[in-house]
């Protein structure tokens, strides 16, 4: 599964935005529109939709 920044991508059940990818498998993601609610996950955790 590729992802990359602005992969959309689906975390417990919600479709996410990916804004940032860190070297060490964690992710920085946000729900569309809501680009100050940033939750940091790891790269396992999501499901690439787009």
């Amino acid at each position: 599964m590729q992802i990359e920044v602005g992969s959309f991508v689906v975390y417990n059940g919600e479709e996410y935005q990916v804004v940032w990818i860190y070297g060490n498998g964690n992710v920085e993601i946000v729900q569309d529109g809501q680009h100050r609610k940033i939750e940091l996950v790891q790269k396992g955790d999501l499901t690439h939709i787009r």
